[in-house]
């Protein structure tokens, strides 16, 4: 390397590094304006991306696998069928692998996998029972490890170093903060061509609900690490909805649809009765685990206003199993409310076909998947009138409101009134292929949208400052995220060596 090329590469980190130094102190706005003023602003000239194009590779990469039931297990299992429904498109599905006595913790009693082909064998089959398509996917695994302080599975390994470099052209990040918080090896939107974050969870309602071990968490302190490691990782991120917290270059759409089940019960509800019977037989429910974080205190205040307003109490089911059942119950009880509780079931099940007004009125969602798969089945769905229902709004049978009046009013109608039965343009917006489509649409990148050379530079030297604080060997032991393979050695990347 000649000197003016050194002097060059010292002054450049230089400068990055005080730069972001100050943009720590002023906000993100001061330094966008100080890196315009030092980089001028160069873009980089790179042509548009569209996820349209044939041929492309997809890595769909999660933080949970099933059997474990949860939206990071499900969701992106059937985004990879439906992307794989495209023959000119290759998938693959990456997800966590836990050792059996883990599996024992998350997955539901007696499933348990030996192997590799065990677990994949068991998605591929969900998938192809969820949606009817081949799913002509790949299932991958890396290492996983399950904290059950955080209820969650963390990566102990760096994912990107087990895609062959062939399949590094889309990544599909699904939780992209969550897998990224302490990845310090390779970066993703180094080793993909086109690299997109959908943002599933609102962690900053997580940390400030304040689960079992996580009270130590700031929440102003994860609002400035996601923006970081998204920065780092990702071209593009899509939220699902605003609930999420402000991101880089992001774009607000519900790319999630629901199974193709719903869709059918809702066109069998669509039907004609006979005459002198109803569509529904029976009245209100809330289905979600049974967690407080799952809406159960909203759940509990509006039923408790509800009662106060009218001479007839508020008559619900709620189904659903957790760990804080017990606590719920007695929170129900002290309120001198009178619902029946009826365990854990399959929202597609016979048994919820009937239900005519289905309550949500949690406030922590980023998309309720069960308000979709609600409508889809052709009910009522009272929810309040907040970011995270949005997209809803535009379905007649969505009832929503703003204060416990409304609620109260909104629930009357839903009980007193068969809900209109959906049409097929209605059902088909709550699709898997019309979230799909969504998803290429948005997750594509126009010509304008890459990164200037000075963010460029801006995010190479955030990168190498975060890897070398979560890459700290001692760090990584004490939390016990060291590698099961011993792969935990940094990648060294293009802007380490200033080949851009």
């Amino acid at each position: 390397m000649g000197f003016k090329k050194l002097r060059a590469l010292i002054v450049s980190s230089l400068v990055s590094t005080v730069a972001y130094k100050l943009g720590l102190a002023l906000g993100d706005g001061v330094r966008s304006c100080i890196m315009h003023l030092l980089h001028r602003q160069r873009k980089e000239k790179k042509p548009a991306r569209s996820l349209k194009a044939p041929g492309r590779t997809f890595v769909v990469v999660t933080t949970a696998a099933l059997p474990w039931r949860t939206g990071t297990s499900i969701n992106p299992m059937l985004r990879a069928a439906l992307l794989a429904a495209d023959a000119s498109h290759t998938v693959v599905l990456v997800v966590p692998w836990v050792g059996a006595e883990q599996q024992a913790l998350i997955y539901p009693a007696g499933l348990t996998f030996d192997s590799h082909q065990q677990q994949a064998d068991y998605i591929l089959q969900e998938a192809r029972k969820r949606t009817g398509l081949p799913c002509k996917f790949t299932v991958k695994f890396y290492g996983g490890k399950y904290f059950p302080s955080f209820g969650s599975v963390f990566p102990v390994e760096d994912i990107v170093k087990l895609i062959p470099h062939e399949q590094r052209d889309v990544a599909i990040l699904e939780e992209p903060e969550h897998l990224n918080w302490f990845q310090h090896s390779s970066r993703w939107s180094v080793a993909f061509k086109h690299v997109v974050g959908i943002m599933h969870t609102n962690y900053l309602a997580y940390v400030k609900e304040g689960p079992t071990g996580t009270g130590f968490l700031n929440a102003a302190a994860v609002y400035r690490i996601n923006r970081w490691v998204c920065r780092m990782h990702c071209h593009k991120i899509v939220k699902l909805s605003d609930a999420v917290q402000s991101l880089p270059h992001q774009v607000t759409c519900n790319v999630h649809g629901v199974a193709a089940a719903f869709l059918d019960i809702g066109r069998a509800k669509a039907a004609q009765p006979p005459a002198g019977q109803h569509r529904f037989t029976k009245g209100a429910y809330f289905i979600g685990k049974a967690v407080w974080g799952k809406g159960y205190r909203e759940l509990i205040n509006m039923g408790a206003e509800y009662n106060q307003a009218r001479a007839d109490p508020l008559v619900l089911d709620v189904i659903g199993s957790g760990e804080d059942l017990a606590a719920i119950q007695a929170a129900a009880a002290q309120k001198r409310l009178d619902w029946r509780w009826l365990g854990a079931k399959d929202h597609a099940e016979p048994a919820m076909h009937d239900y005519q007004v289905f309550i949500n009125p949690s406030t922590s969602d980023v998309v309720a998947t069960t308000t979709a798969e609600a409508l889809a089945m052709g009910k009522w769905a009272v929810v309040p009138d907040i970011a995270c229902n949005h997209f809803f709004k535009q379905f007649k049978n969505c009832l929503q409101y703003s204060n416990a009046a409304g609620f109260v009013s909104a629930v009357d109608k839903a009980l007193l009134n068969e809900p209109t039965p959906m049409s097929d343009t209605e059902l088909n917006k709550l699709s898997w292929s019309a979230a799909t489509e969504r998803l290429l649409d948005v997750g594509s990148l126009a010509a304008g949208e890459w990164p200037s050379a000075a963010e460029t530079r801006y995010n190479a030297a955030l990168w190498r400052m975060y890897r070398s604080i979560v890459g700290l060997s001692a760090l990584r032991e004490a939390l016990g995220m060291t590698s099961p393979n011993g792969a935990d050695d940094p990648t060294v990347d293009s802007e380490d060596l200033d080949d851009e």
